[in-house]
């Protein structure tokens, strides 16, 4: 079999319908050969950091991601890209071209090489789990299955170099090697369970803390089980976002220490015992670390063990705890009331924050099948009082120009939604310009553009300063330009009328430029500026 039709099998068998990527000289016979199959549909974008936030934002909605690109500088470009997607644990595979085996000169001074034909190899082993250069057709397909294996079974990133001269080289395929499955340490499992029934019946306040990797193991639907077979209230992380619904009566909000929600807060610091189900405890999901948890009373689980107060489960998985709480016989249920949601400050008459930006989704686009993908800054801050079922953002890794590319793999990845992306105007004009390829592949999204004029996020934590001022383009007519409507707003009721009109129009891709007052913020992002202070007159 040609090796790019193995590829192309396996990615068909993992439900990949697209495959995002930016045609090279040393990768055209792949692009070729991509085009040619039925089934899967190449979706080339502006840039490669654009490349991989796309598959990434594929991979998280569909569960395999695939990004193809050149050799060194295709490659290279994507790095940081894929370094997010590894942190923020992402099954996104790299497809990457090389130079041809048969004409490696090792003193030749090739285009797009930097040191060594395996620089770039040494490069991606940084920021995948695992990777492979296809240099020996006899291994080529076992190279190819050990890495897919991997991303879908650790949900990180792999890497896969071919060079130009194997993409369509006829290789033997052996039978396929079913992966072996972990030894389940029974008796661990029996004694964790144990350890956490006996802990969750005797508290009076429990709480689950819900994270990134309940999303990336696709275990919604037991966690919303979970929750409701217990009474528990159930706060997120930002990474973790509306991994429970959040219209869901159990929802408290999302937990971000001093940052996030105060509702949310109030729960998890009173909880006598917090079940937290892959939660990642980053600077960001602590809000820089004023998270207040006694690790007495912290159950913690993830994908590689249980931990209970100070006593570790390495052979107990996260699933495999929450499979075994679902499955006990008339559990005690907590029937504890839950604080009232907090009401928001009205916003200033005729001033458009990012408070009332958000406020304004939750009206219009409430019940209507969207998703949300968001970019770093207030963007993403604002997000915290954002009630959604479906939201996409680099919580953790925090790279910027992340939200428009998104919009695309999201939107291909999940048909029946409308995704709508929320943009900081620095991050837009990173990788703004693929609100093009929304257009060209009739995504109809709509793209807020959160405009101060600055990096404020910067700004917030530092005060201002000319370094974080951002320049003013029209980005009325730059949209218009590319293709999409667009309008511009500067209070909440012309945002209400024009979100009103763009969720309607279901045939076009829509920019609405939101005009922010510079050193205006989000109650979050000031409570992060706040803390930022605090920590630097210490």
């Amino acid at each position: 079999m040609e090796l790019c039709r193995y590829l192309f099998g396996r990615f068909k068998e993992a439900g990949v319908r697209h495959v995002f990527g930016l045609p090279g000289d040393f990768f055209l016979p792949f692009f070729r050969a991509l085009e040619e199959e039925p089934g899967i549909e190449p979706v080339i974008l502006t840039h490669e950091p654009s490349v991989g936030y796309a598959a990434d934002a594929y991979a998280r909605v569909q569960g395999l991601g695939v990004a193809a690109v050149t050799y060194g500088a295709g490659a290279l470009n994507m790095v940081n890209a894929i370094a997010q997607a590894y942190a923020e644990r992402s099954p996104v595979l790299v497809l990457s071209g090389a130079p041809e085996i048969a004409h490696r000169d090792p003193d030749a001074l090739l285009h797009h090489r930097v040191k060594t034909f395996a620089s770039q190899l040494r490069v991606y082993r940084e920021v995948t789990g695992a990777a492979a250069a296809l240099d020996d057709p006899a291994y080529a397909v076992a190279e190819v299955d050990r890495v897919i294996d991997s991303v879908l079974r650790t949900k990180r990133p792999g890497y896969i170099e071919i060079p130009r001269d194997m993409v369509r080289m006829d290789v033997p395929v052996p039978a396929r090697r079913e992966q072996e499955a972990k030894p389940r340490d029974e008796r661990a499992a029996s004694e964790a369970l144990a350890e956490v029934l006996a802990r969750i019946r005797v508290a009076e306040l429990p709480a689950i803390y819900a994270g990134a990797e309940i999303r990336r193991f696709r275990l919604h639907d037991k966690l919303v089980a979970l929750a409701e077979k217990y009474g528990l209230p159930v706060a997120t992380s930002l990474d973790g976002k509306a991994v429970f619904p959040e219209h869901h009566p159990l929802f408290v909000g999302n937990y971000l220490g001093e940052i996030g929600s105060p509702r949310a807060r109030k729960v998890l610091e009173t909880a006598d015992c917090v079940l937290m189900l892959g939660a990642l405890m980053t600077d960001v999901n602590t809000g820089m670390y004023t998270a207040r948890f006694d690790r007495r009373k912290v159950i913690s689980a993830f994908h590689e063990g249980v931990t209970v107060s100070y006593h570790r489960f390495p052979d107990v998985s996260l699933e495999d705890l929450m499979d075994a709480l679902l499955t006990q016989p008339d559990p005690l249920k907590r029937t504890a009331p839950l604080p009232p949601p907090l009401t928001p400050p009205p916003a200033p008459a005729g001033t458009l924050t990012p408070d009332a930006i958000i406020a304004v989704l939750n009206r219009v686009a409430a019940g209507r099948p969207v998703l949300y993908t968001a970019d770093v800054g207030d963007a993403l801050f604002a997000s915290v009082e954002l009630e959604t079922d479906m939201f996409l953002g680099p919580g953790y890794y925090s790279s910027m120009g992340f939200a428009v590319p998104a919009a695309v793999g999201a939107g291909l990845a999940a048909p029946g939604r409308r995704p709508v992306a929320l943009v900081g105007d620095g991050a837009f004009l990173m990788t703004g310009l693929d609100l093009v390829t929304c257009v060209r592949l009739g995504l109809h999204a709509v793209v807020i553009l959160f405009n101060n004029q600055s990096h404020g996020m910067l700004a917030a934590m530092d005060g201002p300063a000319k370094s974080y001022e951002l320049p003013a383009p029209d980005y009325v007519r730059l949209a218009e330009s590319l293709g999409a409507r667009a309008f511009r707003v500067r209070t909440p009721e012309e945002l209400e009328r024009a979100l009103a009109e763009a969720l309607e129009d279901v045939v076009a891709t829509i920019l609405i430029e939101a005009i922010i007052p510079t050193g205006t913020y989000s109650a979050p992002m000031q409570r992060l500026g706040a803390i930022v202070h605090r920590l630097r007159s210490r």
